[in-house]
C-alpha cells in the first residue's frame, strides 16, 4: 500500500517541484546549511524496510534535498575492530550518494565498549565518524545521538554539561582531520519516558549556561496534537517557536534550527494537516531543514517548492 500510495503522489510531486535542480546538480552547500539561502527539504528513510532502495530512488526523482538514515551503532559494530559491512545502513548511504542526495546519519545505540559513566565516548565517536567519512564519501551532516535530553537518546543520564563537553570534542577532532561534516546538536525531544529525562528547554538553557552555541541545533517533535496553527505548547508543531526563543534571549539568533523528525497528530486528516504545516514551516528563515517522516509522505499534500 505505501508504494502505491508514494506513486500516487509522486506524480504531483514532480510537477510542483520541476523547476529545481537535481540533486546532483545542486552546490556543494545544500539547502539548509548555513551557506545557503534556500528552505531544506528532507524525508526520514527506515533502512531496514524491504522498499528502502525504492524509497531513495522516489526521493531523488522528486528533487528533494536530504535522506535521514538511523545509524545503529551497536548493529554495525558491536566490538572494537568489526564492522558489518553489508548492513542496510551500508547500502542505503551507497544509494543514497549514487543518487546526488545530501545526507544526515543519527548516530545512535551505542555499544558498551563506547559508553563511560557521563554518556558515549567522545574518543569512540570521533573515531566512528571518520570512519563513516572514509567508507561513505562523508555523510553531509551528523545527528550525534538524538533525544540527548534522555536517557534513551543519550545511554546515560541526561547531562547539558556532559553533552556539550562531548559535541566540542567531535567537533574538534573533524577540524583537525578538516573532514566537512555538520553537526547537528541535540535532536532534542519534546517526549519524556523517564524521570531523569530533562525538557527540552531546560536542556537547551543549560547547554547555553555551560557555552555550547551550536551552529545547527536538531529537535524532534512526537506524540503531536491539534492543528499546525495552533498556539505554540510541548505537543504542538510550533513548539519549534518556543525553541527559537531560547536561541534568541541567548543571542544565538545566527544559529539554524533543524527538525531531524516529526509525526502526525494521532487521527489527523494528513492531506489537510500538511498543507498548513509545510508552508508555514518554510516561511521560518531561521528553519534550515525539515525532515519528513515516511508515513507524512503517504498523504497527496501539496509541498511548496
Amino acid at each position: 500500500m505505501r508504494r502505491i500510495l508514494r506513486t500516487l503522489l509522486m506524480g504531483g510531486l514532480m510537477f510542483l517541484m520541476a523547476c529545481r535542480p537535481l540533486p546532483a546538480e545542486r552546490e556543494s552547500n545544500p539547502p539548509g546549511t548555513p551557506h545557503s539561502l534556500d528552505f531544506g527539504y528532507g524525508t526520514r528513510i527506515e533502512t531496514d524496510e524491504p522498499g528502502a532502495d525504492s524509497s531513495l530512488r522516489w526521493a531523488a526523482q522528486n528533487k528533494f534535498d536530504w535522506v535521514a538514515l538511523d545509524f545503529d551503532w551497536n548493529a554495525t559494530q558491536p566490538a572494537p575492530g568489526t564492522w558489518n559491512e553489508d548492513s542496510s545502513f551500508a547500502n542505503a548511504i551507497r544509494q543514497a550518494h549514487s543518487l546526488g542526495l545530501a545526507t544526515l546519519v543519527s548516530v545512535k545505540n551505542p555499544p558498551a565498549w563506547a559508553v563511560n559513566a557521563t554518556g558515549p565516548n567522545a574518543v569512540e565517536t570521533a573515531r566512528l565518524i571518520l570512519t563513516l567519512g572514509r567508507k561513505y564519501s562523508s555523510p553531509t551532516a551528523v545527528e550525534l545521538f538524538p533525544a540527548a535530553n534522555t536517557r534513551s537518546g543519550w545511554n546515560a543520564a541526561p547531562s547539558p554539561a556532559a553533552y556539550a563537553q562531548f559535541f566540542e570534542a567531535i567537533q574538534e577532532s573533524l577540524q583537525t582531520e578538516n573532514l566537512e561534516i555538520y553537526l547537528i546538536a541535540g535532536g532534542l525531544s519534546n517526549t519524556l519516558t523517564s524521570p531523569e529525562d530533562m525538557r527540552d528547554v531546560d536542556f537547551l538553557e543549560q547547554l547555553y549556561a555551560v557555552g555550547l552555541r551550536p551552529t545547527i541545533l536538531g529537535i524532534r517533535l512526537e506524540n503531536l496534537q491539534g492543528n499546525p496553527l495552533d498556539v505554540p505548547s510541548q505537543n504542538s508543531l510550533r513548539h519549534y517557536e518556543e525553541i527559537r526563543a531560547i536561541m534568541v534571549a541567548n543571542g544565538h539568533q545566527e544559529g539554524l534550527l533543524w527538525i531531524t523528525g516529526f509525526n502526525l497528530p494521532a487521527g489527523t486528516q494528513p492531506e489537510t494537516w500538511l498543507r498548513q504545516a509545510a508552508p508555514m514551516m518554510k516561511s521560518q528563515l531561521y528553519l534550515g531543514t525539515v525532515f519528513y517522516s515516511p508515513e507524512n509522505l503517504e498523504a497527496e499534500w501539496i509541498d511548496p517548492h
